[in-house]
């Protein structure tokens, strides 16, 4: 510590100083404070101790704004070369999906042409149930049961063909239905395609998965006809979600029945044969129809609210 006086008179001068504060000229008496307002004459100033770190030196002020740089009339060298920026290609994902119309369609006429065989196929079975009963009490042609069977064996395949190529071409349109109908309410889709379809092609899985993935399709392209904003799942998607479990119900009894060697199995198993004709017709017969609302629903426009009034603009005076 060091004290100094800061009202110390200079050298030479006559011994008599002014107090800052009051003003008032007196006599320098030696006294430390001043006679008025008792000012102290001495103040005490602070140092750092010899050896420590120096002291922080403030940065220096950054230069004014003095406004955008100026090139002389050309581009600088360092920006980016003058070439035409493109949009590299898309990935698969990012593709924006097309219009899966054609492929709803092509799926509707399979299933209706898959309906048709399977009422044929039960007709057929309908045929072979009626020989075996007459067949108890009567000697049948050979013609007669050489006919029955190649029409149930023509029919059955010719079903099992249509069902396969229609559950095909419908797995791949449903796939294609799902984004486009989440991108119609402007919102991102909540499963991949893969996911979708494994939901409508893993058996056992899409029990469960077919009928959900129909569902969310329809409550989509739905939400944009309500007043809400709500979609709601048809009755007819409802009903076929039902068939598709009852049509699998069937064969899986026909199936399990079928490994009976019995005459009584045998019967049982064409009963159920024509079960599961009768289901899988339901079931391509309301797939078929599902598959057509759909396309409705894709080239229908979002309802216009009515009874709107258009309110006056509030006033700009205040």
């Amino acid at each position: 510590m060091t004290v100094r006086s800061p009202f110390a008179p200079p050298s030479g001068a006559s011994p008599t100083w002014t107090c800052p504060r009051c003003r008032v000229r007196q006599v320098d008496a030696g006294r430390p404070r001043c006679a008025t307002c008792e000012l102290p004459r001495h103040r005490w100033v602070a140092h750092p101790p010899p050896g420590g770190p120096p002291p922080k030196v403030a940065p220096p002020p950054e230069p004014p704004y003095t406004g955008p740089p100026s090139y002389r009339g050309r581009p600088p060298r360092w920006a980016f070369p003058p070439v035409v920026w493109e949009e590299g290609p898309a990935g698969a994902d990012e593709r924006p999906p097309t219009d899966p119309s054609p492929w709803l369609r092509i799926a509707a006429v399979l299933a209706a042409v898959t309906a048709v065989l399977a009422l044929l196929a039960a007709a057929a079975e309908t045929w072979r149930f009626a020989l075996l009963l007459e067949g108890r009490t009567k000697v049948l042609s050979g013609v007669t049961v050489w006919s029955s069977d190649v029409f149930v064996a023509a029919a059955g395949a010719g079903t099992v063909a249509a069902a396969v190529a229609a559950l095909v071409v419908s797995a791949a349109a449903l796939a294609r239905t799902h984004p486009v109908a989440a991108l119609r309410l402007h919102r991102a889709p909540s499963r991949s395609r893969a996911g979708v379809l494994a939901r409508l092609l893993v058996p056992g899985w899409n029990l469960y998965g077919a009928g959900q993935i129909v569902t969310e399709i329809d409550r989509m392209l739905g939400a944009r006809q309500d007043a809400d904003g709500r979609g709601r799942a048809s009755r007819l998607t409802v009903c076929w979600w039902l068939s598709w479990l009852a049509s699998a119900a069937f064969l899986t009894a026909a199936l399990v029945r079928g490994l009976g060697g019995s005459l009584q199995a045998i019967a049982d198993t064409v009963e159920l044969h024509i079960a599961v004709d009768l289901a899988a017709a339901l079931c391509a017969g309301l797939g078929a129809a599902m598959l057509w609302r759909f396309v409705r629903l894709l080239r229908r426009r979002p309802a216009i609210p009515a009874g709107w009034v258009v309110r006056e603009p509030a006033p700009t005076r205040d």
